[in-house]
C-alpha cells in the first residue's frame, strides 16, 4: 500500500498537464459517480459505448488510460484490448478492465491481451480512483523515462561526434607534425649541403691560398707569424663548419644508420666525457632516408637526455635483429627515473621520441626506475614500403 501511495503521489509531480481517461461501457450511466470523481480531480473524460467507437476514439484522443468494461454486446472488452494493443498508435495506453465478481477467473485472459489491472463491479469510487492514479503515475514515469533516454541517447551521440572530431583533429595534428618534421629534416639537409658545398669550399680555398702565401714568406718575415695564425683560424673555422654541418645532418647518414650512430657515439663521448659504445648484434638493415633519420634522432635525443639528467658514466647503443625487423636499445648506468611520473610533466624529449617512432610505424619503450639506470628501446618493422624489404638482396637473413 505504501508503494501504491508513493507512485500515486509521484503522479501529481510528474503529470504536468491534465490527464485524459477513456471509459468504454455500454451502460455509462452506471459509472456516473466515477465520471464525476474524475472530472472533479481535473481529469478529462471521454466516453465510448461499443468496441468500434472505443478503438476509433482511442486513436484520435490518445488518452493516458482506458477504463474498459469486459462484458459488452458485440465486441467484448478482451477483443477491444487486443485490437488496441495491435495498433502502434494505442498499444502503450494502459487498460484497466471492469468486470463482475463472477468473471474474476477470466481476468488472466485479459492480462494476456495486454491489460494492466482490473476492478470489480459495482465499482467502488475510492478503489477505481486509486488504481487510475497509480497507473497514470506509472505512465507518466514511463514517458519521463523515455524522454530521459532520448536525451541521453542524444547526449551520447553528441559526445561520440565530439570524440570523433577530437580523434580526427588529433590525427590531423599528428599528420601536420609529421609533415613539419619532414620539412625540418629536409631544410636541415639543404642547409647542411649548402654549408658544406659553398662555405666549406670557400674555406678550403682560403686555407690553400694561405698555405701558398706561407711558402713564399721567409722564416724571418714578420708576416709569417700572422699568416700562420690566419691558417690556424681557418682550420678552426673549417672544423666548426664541419661540426655544425654534422649536427644539422650527419654526413655519416649517407653511408647508413650504423655509420651515423658510430659518429654520434664518438661525438657524444668527446663532448660529455661519458663512455659511449655502439654494439652491433645484427647486420645493418636497409632503411629509407626518412626511417634512418627518425631512428637516428631518437638515439640522439636519448643521448641528450643522458647528458642532461642521468649522471651516467657509461652508455651503450646496441642493435639486435627481431622477427619483424630490428630493435635498437640505448642503455645507461645513470640514476634512472619514474617513466609514469615523467609522462605527467612537460617531457617534450620523450614525447618527441614517441612521435618520431610512431611516424615510421615503430614502437618506443622506456624501462627505468630510480637508481637502476634507463633503457630506451625502439622496435622498427621492416615490412613498410618506406624501408628495406626482406626480399631485398642487401637484407641480411641471419
Amino acid at each position: 500500500m505504501q508503494a501504491v501511495t508513493a507512485i500515486a503521489e509521484t503522479a501529481e509531480v510528474v503529470q504536468t498537464a491534465p490527464a485524459s481517461v477513456l471509459i468504454v461501457d455500454d451502460a455509462p450511466a452506471n459509472l456516473s459517480g466515477v465520471v464525476e470523481s474524475l472530472v472533479a480531480r481535473g481529469l478529462r473524460v471521454f466516453l465510448a459505448l461499443d468496441g468500434t467507437e472505443a478503438v476509433q476514439r482511442a486513436r484520435r484522443a490518445q488518452p493516458e488510460l482506458i477504463l474498459l468494461n469486459v462484458n459488452m454486446p458485440g465486441m467484448d472488452g478482451f477483443e477491444i484490448c487486443r485490437q488496441l494493443k495491435a495498433d502502434a498508435r494505442t498499444r502503450d495506453i494502459p487498460v484497466i478492465f471492469m468486470t463482475v465478481a463472477d468473471d474474476i477467473e477470466r481476468i488472466s485472459e485479459g492480462f494476456e491481451f495486454g491489460g494492466v489491472d482490473y476492478v470489480t463491479k459495482p465499482v467502488r469510487i475510492d478503489e477505481v480512483m486509486a488504481r487510475i492514479k497509480v497507473h497514470l503515475a506509472i505512465r507518466a514515469l514511463h514517458w519521463t523515462l523515455i524522454e530521459k533516454n532520448r536525451r541521453l541517447e542524444n547526449e551520447v551521440t553528441e559526445r561520440k561526434r565530439i570524440e570523433q572530431q577530437l580523434l580526427e583533429s588529433r590525427e590531423q595534428l599528428r599528420q601536420l607534425g609529421g609533415h613539419l618534421e619532414a620539412a625540418r629534416e629536409e631544410e636541415r639537409r639543404r642547409i647542411a649541403l649548402e654549408i658544406h658545398d659553398e662555405l666549406g669550399q670557400l674555406l678550403t680555398a682560403l686555407k690553400m691560398n694561405v698555405s701558398l702565401l706561407m711558402m713564399r714568406l721567409t722564416s724571418s718575415s714578420d708576416l709569417l707569424k700572422k699568416v700562420t695564425e690566419m691558417r690556424e683560424l681557418v682550420e678552426r673555422t673549417i672544423l666548426m663548419v664541419r661540426n655544425v654541418t654534422n649536427h644539422l645532418r650527419p654526413a655519416a647518414l649517407n653511408f647508413g644508420l650504423v655509420s651515423a650512430l658510430e659518429w654520434l657515439a664518438e661525438d657524444f663521448g668527446k663532448r660529455t666525457g661519458i663512455a659511449c659504445k655502439v654494439l652491433m648484434n645484427a647486420s645493418e638493415p636497409v632503411l629509407s632516408d626518412a626511417h634512418a633519420t627518425a631512428v637516428f634522432r631518437v638515439v640522439q635525443e636519448s643521448l641528450t637526455n643522458v647528458a642532461r639528467h642521468a649522471y651516467a658514466t657509461r652508455v651503450h647503443v646496441s642493435m639486435t635483429k627481431s622477427d619483424a625487423g630490428f630493435d635498437l636499445h640505448v642503455s645507461d648506468n645513470g640514476c634512472g627515473f619514474d617513466p609514469a611520473g615523467a609522462g605527467k610533466r612537460d617531457s617534450y624529449g620523450l614525447l618527441s621520441m614517441s612521435e618520431r617512432a610512431r611516424l615510421i610505424g615503430a614502437s618506443l619503450q622506456i624501462d627505468s626506475a630510480p637508481g637502476t639506470g634507463t633503457v630506451i628501446s625502439i622496435s622498427v618493422p621492416l615490412n613498410s614500403a618506406h624501408c628495406g624489404k626482406k626480399d631485398d638482396p642487401n637484407f641480411d637473413r641471419r
